[in-house]
């Protein structure tokens, strides 16, 4: 399968190598900093300190989406602003892996992490070839469903196994991290209202996602063997 990154050397932003590298491991953090700065000038500082505690948290497992976008809410901050902040933990972390993945897989913890990942991924891969067809929703699907930890770092790995270049692999990202946050937000606004209204209107609204959760895992179990069977 093609991998257009190649071994991560190719330069990205300049031929000088110093100052290509420096390129790709400043620009994340320096997005970061300006996400906190916005923040900050928007919300106050206490505001962004607290948010920038929900990003750190989402960072370590077993925390998710699902987890620390309620919480947030559930505290006082602004939903958008904290749902929209998670939204760009992945695609900062996103940033970072497509353009230092040569480097993360070499950092003892996530490098271990990265190659147990990537084993696995070519092999489920190669097992499903029909997942070829959908590369970039699925990898949208793969970072907007809530899992434990960051989805940038999930998206950046099964970008580059299905072959996807940099700016792909990005957009699948972006698209799947902010549709995840704010679904998650919007559900977690409306079981905070109908709880306020009363007990029965909070678990009619409970039930109502809980049930549209299992369906589409339903249609996706179904779906997804019968295209398998027709791609052995």
């Amino acid at each position: 399968m093609e991998e257009p990154w190649g071994d991560g050397s190719a330069p990205i932003f300049s031929e000088n190598p110093i100052l290509d590298r420096g390129l790709r491991l400043g620009l994340p953090f320096l997005i970061v900093a300006l996400h906190l700065l916005v923040l900050a000038l928007l919300y106050g500082t206490e505001t962004m300190l607290v948010i920038a505690g929900l990003m750190l948290i989402y960072e370590l497992p077993p925390a998710g989406k699902e987890t620390v976008i309620p919480a947030g809410i559930l505290l006082g901050y602004p939903w958008v602003a904290v749902a929209a902040s998670i939204a760009l933990v992945d695609v900062e972390v996103g940033l970072f892996m497509v353009w230092n993945f040569d480097l993360a897989e070499r950092i003892p913890v996530l490098g271990r992490g990265i190659r147990r990942f990537t084993a696995g991924g070519r092999a489920f891969i190669a097992e499903r070839p029909w997942l070829t067809g959908l590369y970039f929703f699925g990898i949208v699907l793969m970072v907007m469903v809530p899992f434990a930890g960051s989805g940038g770092v999930r998206g950046a790995i099964a970008g580059r196994l299905l072959g996807m270049s940099r700016p792909k692999v990005m957009a699948a990202i972006a698209i799947g991290a902010f549709a995840g946050s704010f679904a998650i937000a919007l559900a977690t606004l409306l079981l905070q209202r109908a709880f306020l209204e009363s007990l029965f209107t909070f678990a009619a609204a409970l039930l109502l996602l809980i049930f549209a959760g299992i369906l589409v895992y339903w249609l996706a179990k179904r779906r997804y063997p019968a295209r398998e069977q027709g791609a052995g």
